[in-house]
């Protein structure tokens, strides 16, 4: 499943990415020449307005709420049967695929303690963005689990993480 979210849907984005899903984000307003260059994809957007235009061109589509990403992350999760599962083979910043490297390799890049003490060191070739797992690790999966929880009535148990 791939997806293509409205630009005020970042943060959304970001953890699609995180779940490991190809997840774009329209740079501008929606036109409609990029919903049809697009029409693979499922079109996640805020905008109610959208709504008609959506079905006649027959693209997949899903409203979220304006604000709140933990609501919006358990929209998409309930409505598309997506699994809570931090894949984290994706690049947040640009979406593009991590591969994985030794630290060793990027040693003049790595803060001390984070060569120290993290694992799992992934690189995104396209946007040269270098990733670990350390303390931040651990915080992404009490957020999704806190996230969880509101829209499981109180079940944050399903969240399954990747480790590698």
């Amino acid at each position: 499943m791939k997806f293509l979210l409205e630009n005020n849907l970042a943060k959304l984005a970001k953890w699609l990415r995180f779940l490991g899903y190809d997840t774009k984000t329209l740079e501008g307003p929606i036109t409609f020449e990029e919903l049809l260059r697009n029409r693979d994809r499922v079109f996640i957007t805020t905008s109610k307005r959208w709504e008609g235009t959506l079905k006649n061109l027959g693209i997949e589509y899903l409203l979220v709420p304006r604000e709140d990403w933990e609501v919006q992350i358990c929209t998409v999760l309930k409505s598309l049967g997506i699994e809570p599962e931090l894949k984290l083979t994706k690049c947040s910043y640009c979406g593009g695929e991590l591969k994985s490297v030794s630290k060793e390799e990027f040693k003049d890049r790595i803060p001390k303690k984070a060569y120290e003490t993290a694992y799992d060191f992934t690189y995104c070739e396209k946007c040269d963005a270098l990733f670990w797992k350390g303390l931040h690790y651990e915080r992404m999966v009490s957020m999704l689990k806190v996230a969880l929880r509101r829209c499981e009535g109180g079940e944050g148990k399903n969240l399954r993480s990747h480790e590698g």
